[in-house]
């Protein structure tokens, strides 16, 4: 455990050593506040419209917190590329992979330590922009159950696809290289629910447990179901074990 946290602590500190971990979260936060207002100001024109309207009020939940949520998934896609590119291919690049293939670290604590340390960084960026969500709980009255809900499922939604890039990462020997095809890859898995109408109604239904949107979208409206959990648990999972995996047959060779 101790090997982890010492990779781990070193990928985090690493990433706010360069201003890639600045830029990222500024960027983030930037596009976070500038939707969370666009938001703000439909449900203020919306709210005018509905004053007249005896015993009718929008929910600040279906017209301001879901919808954030579900834009910041996408913002994640092209977001979390460029952090998990560099955690292992980098190390390639630097030349210092194979000390560390033959130190007497795991390939498991390996993976597990970068992938951590990225996470720290995701989690520092998503509280921050909670602060967001949180302003309507001090100057309004939402529902505070599904805003933190619905954030447990946009950091389990990052986490995973976290895990998806470290794995491409694993096996990439260019940091370009690994964050355009994580990017690819995230994109694709984002959509995989697309041509579902197109299928037979088994295909049909497992593309849509497939898809990670339909998933987080329970949890962005307060849903809190084992099913979602362990559904993102579980892709964690696989690509961390994908990774390992990558780096065990390649400290073979």
């Amino acid at each position: 455990m101790r090997n982890i946290i010492t990779i781990a602590s070193r990928e985090w500190r690493s990433s706010f050593y360069t201003p890639l971990a600045y830029v990222l979260i500024s960027g983030f936060l930037l596009l976070s506040g500038f939707f969370f207002f666009s938001f703000l100001q439909q449900f203020n024109v919306v709210l005018a419209r509905t004053q007249m309207i005896r015993d009718s009020s929008p929910s600040l939940n279906e017209w301001i917190v879901i919808p954030f949520y579900n834009t910041l998934q996408i913002v994640l896609i092209f977001l979390i590329p460029l952090l998990t590119m560099r955690s292992i291919a980098e190390e390639r690049k630097a030349g210092t992979f194979e000390l560390l293939a033959t130190s007497p670290l795991t390939s498991g604590e390996i993976v597990l330590g970068k992938f951590l340390g990225v996470a720290v960084v995701i989690t520092v960026m998503l509280l921050l922009s909670l602060s967001f969500p949180l302003v309507l709980v001090v100057f309004a009255d939402p529902e505070v159950a599904p805003i933190l809900i619905g954030f447990l499922g946009l950091l389990l939604f990052a986490l995973a696809l976290a895990a998806i890039g470290v794995a491409v990462s694993a096996c990439a020997r260019s940091q370009t290289v690994a964050g355009v095809l994580s990017l690819v890859i995230l994109l694709v898995y984002y959509i995989i629910d697309a041509p579902a109408e197109r299928f037979s109604e088994f295909s049909r239904q497992f593309l849509y447990y497939l898809a990670p949107a339909r998933h987080a979208e329970a949890l962005t409206k307060g849903l809190l179901t084992a099913s979602d959990l362990v559904y993102f648990l579980s892709v964690i999972a696989l690509g961390l074990f994908i990774a390992n995996r990558i780096l065990d047959a390649e400290s073979w060779r």
